[in-house]
């Protein structure tokens, strides 16, 4: 008959070995309840081009470049290399350095900086409008408000505007327009515009930045990126 010191080490490993299983078990089914975007964000994968649409399957997103584009006109699949405090995942990234503007370089091949060297030429600019997305933490709903507006203060930035958007270009989230100052300065250096809108358990963040009094279209053609950035 088998010592108490014996049945006790055996129990001991049974409940080990249960507890082992159930962690396992409880693992792949969390894995499971996570949603394909949810795992896209922990692993990105390059996007599917169709023409001027490109496709996020695991997303559930697609983009399609807009017709009309004042300022930015050249719109690209992002590297996907998180960015910022908070690692957020680049997908599309559209510049306001026109990919037609490009010149030729000494060895008569396309100059990739040509379109660039040009905006720096003339004195203005190059400005961005970026989609992101990453992990939903918080719920984003009017009651969110305070919470980013506190964030954004937090951050030593002026909340100009912050809102909940129930339709806002097909999408209900958090619409902010920031200001950054410098100094003591009542007036801003740079405005930027973010919106954020959750969708299953990750959150999009559409955001543009430029220096505070720009006189180019890029209200226009923020509606017109934000329209086109649509589910699948």
């Amino acid at each position: 008959m088998p010592s108490a010191n014996r049945l006790a080490r055996h129990t001991l490993s049974l409940a080990v070995a249960s507890l082992c299983a159930l962690g396992i078990a409880a693992c792949r089914n969390a894995d499971r309840d996570r949603s394909s975007a949810s795992q896209w964000v922990d692993s990105p994968k390059n996007g599917q081009k169709k023409g001027n649409v490109i496709e996020f399957q695991d997303l559930g997103v697609k983009f399609e470049t807009p017709d009309t584009l004042y300022v930015y006109r050249s719109c690209t699949e992002a590297s996907h290399t998180p960015e910022g405090e908070h690692k957020w995942i680049p997908i599309i990234s559209c510049s306001s350095v026109n990919a037609e503007t490009f010149g030729k370089g000494e060895d008569g091949e396309e100059d990739p900086f040509a379109g660039e060297d040009l905006e720096e030429a003339s004195g203005v600019e190059t400005i961005n409008v970026t989609f992101y997305v990453t992990h939903k933490t918080r719920p984003l709903d009017e009651r969110a408000v305070s919470w980013f507006e506190n964030q954004f203060k937090s951050a030593g930035l002026s909340v100009d505007d912050i809102s909940y958007q129930h339709d806002f270009q097909k999408k209900t989230g958090i619409y902010a327009k920031l200001h950054v100052t410098e100094g003591d300065s009542p007036t801003p250096t740079r405005e930027i515009i973010q919106f954020m809108f959750p969708h299953k358990d990750v959150v999009f963040i559409a955001r543009m930045e430029y220096p505070f009094g720009e006189t180019r279209s890029v209200d226009q053609d923020w509606k017109y990126l934000l329209w086109n950035f649509d589910w699948l």
